[in-house]
């Protein structure tokens, strides 16, 4: 299988999980009963090929989610292999150690076609917990999963998830937090996770988010910014990004984050011309969601 036909396939696993949450339904004792199928001998051969890791659950949730799409007749040996190498069985409690979980709670209330609520990811639902790594060979999706339900803020528009506090938003995140020092410019808003984490550092003075969503600045300023421990850091202003950067000064800023796209096909575009303002900017430092991701996408238009 070539790089090619692995983002395909990939594509592929990622719209399943977006369509169907698929969730393979198990019990501890479905586990003993597997393991019990695998001689010591054979575990040890998949350990050494890469399909198990020592974590029988993990090994048991994958293969199953494979039988489900039937990834077996799509997929080759080092695809699968990797596949599996990836994948990850979440911990319910370091999941909710994460600072803004711990802070941070919602209620269920909307404002027009916005809805704030707690999703949840049911045990053994599969889920993407971070960007795949676009520059190797071989691209597979990084799939996880809880082994028990697993509850996290989230805005839905309509039907669709906008925004979730869920484990990819917090890796795709967390490596930029701490960049962010002195007079900090946020693109985009959210639940205010990059705000909140940001805010907590002594080195961050002052963060104006721009956000071009009235209502989503209405839920978060009503629900969640008063249960920020540094909220005076925060500014809220209601304008589109692009029309706000063109008015930025040469030294208004001391850091900038962007994050106003939903993934690299959209986002394309509007890095580009964040880029632009980043030129004429020098003494402003400049962070980027899902950079690496964006700048493979235009290296390939």
């Amino acid at each position: 299988m070539d790089k090619e036909a692995s983002i395909k396939l990939s594509g592929y696993i990622a719209q399943k999980i977006i369509e169907g949450a698929p969730t393979v339904k198990y019990t501890k004792k479905d586990l003993e009963t597997e393991i019990k199928k695998y001689p010591q001998s054979q575990l040890d051969e998949l350990q050494k090929e890469g399909y198990y890791n020592g974590d029988f659950e993990t090994f048991f949730v994958v293969k199953k989610f494979c039988d489900m799409l039937d990834i077996w007749e799509y997929a080759d040996d080092g695809y699968l292999k990797k596949l599996f190498a990836n994948a990850k069985r979440h911990s319910k409690q370091s999941f909710y150690s994460d600072p803004y979980l711990t802070d941070i709670k919602v209620p269920t209330v909307s404002d027009g076609k916005f809805l704030l609520l707690n999703a949840c990811y049911e045990k053994g639902e599969l889920f993407q917990y971070d960007m795949p790594r676009l520059s190797e060979d071989i691209v597979v999706p990084k799939l996880g999963f809880f082994n028990d339900r697993v509850y996290f803020p989230s805005v839905y528009e309509g039907e669709m998830p906008w925004v979730s506090v869920c484990p990819s938003e917090l890796n795709s995140m967390l490596p930029d937090v701490d960049k962010a020092e002195g007079r900090c410019l946020v693109l985009g808003l959210g639940l205010g996770y990059y705000p909140y984490m940001i805010s907590r550092l002594d080195k961050v003075k002052s963060i104006t988010v721009v956000e071009i969503s009235e209502k989503i600045i209405n839920l978060f300023e009503k629900y969640i910014l008063p249960q920020f421990k540094n909220k005076d850091k925060i500014k809220l202003v209601h304008a589109d990004a692009i029309d706000f950067m063109k008015k930025v000064q040469r030294d208004e800023y001391d850091f900038c984050y962007a994050d106003i796209w939903e993934g690299q096909v959209d986002g394309a575009p509007l890095y580009q011309r964040i880029k632009e303002h980043e030129r004429r900017l020098p003494y402003t430092r400049f962070a980027y969601w899902i950079e690496d991701e964006i700048r493979w996408y235009i290296d390939r238009m």
